[in-house]
């Protein structure tokens, strides 16, 4: 009997296993979509409508986003925006070892690597409203931390005379995904 139940059960396993990848299958090529809509849908109107191919190709890059929904694709951003955070630290103290600045550009990486630091502590924070739901806290946490990289910029713009900064691309980046975050929360109001 035991014989038997295993070559009825084998069939019956096979075409579980079959109907479970189709399945995957149709939720990877629709998850795309569903990146695309959301990222859409957050970016919508007013000044951010430019960041929607920033938001997809972040997303889609990020492991876990396939088959996401808003709130899934919100905590990816937020944690790509940690890994952001925390990469820009560390580029700051290499730009620190690596010396040949003026005194005023060496305060200007002081202060961009403080408000990183201090930033990386905000998103933590961030990460727990998000989980537990405060969406209002979220939101305040979150702005406090974009506020990190733009005051990194104000602070070498006053140091270069309006010039570039060392840590240009890294603003931006951080700018964008903290945006993009707090923009898919907002849309889940």
């Amino acid at each position: 009997m035991a014989a038997r139940l295993v070559s009825v059960s084998v069939p019956f396993l096979l075409l579980l296993l079959l109907l479970a990848v189709l399945a995957g299958s149709r939720a990877a090529l629709a998850s795309a979509g569903t990146v695309e809509q959301i990222c859409a849908k957050a970016t919508s109107g007013g000044s951010h409508s430019g960041l929607a191919p920033f938001c997809v190709a972040s997303l889609q890059a990020a492991p876990g986003s396939a088959g996401a929904d808003a709130r899934g694709l919100a905590a990816i951003a937020t944690n790509l925006t940690l890994a952001n955070y925390t990469a820009a630290v560390a580029t700051i103290k290499e730009l620190q070892k690596r010396g040949g600045w003026s005194a005023p550009q060496r305060d200007a990486l002081a202060t961009c690597r403080t408000r990183y630091i201090e930033a990386l502590n905000v998103v933590h924070s961030a990460v727990h409203a998000l989980a537990t739901g405060r969406l209002q806290d979220y939101a305040a946490d979150m702005g406090v931390v974009g506020k990190a990289a733009t005051d990194c910029e104000d602070a070498f713009g006053a140091v270069n005379s309006g010039g570039r900064s060392p840590l240009r691309k890294v603003d931006e980046d951080a700018v964008n995904l903290t945006t993009v975050a707090a923009l898919i929360v907002r849309s889940l109001k």
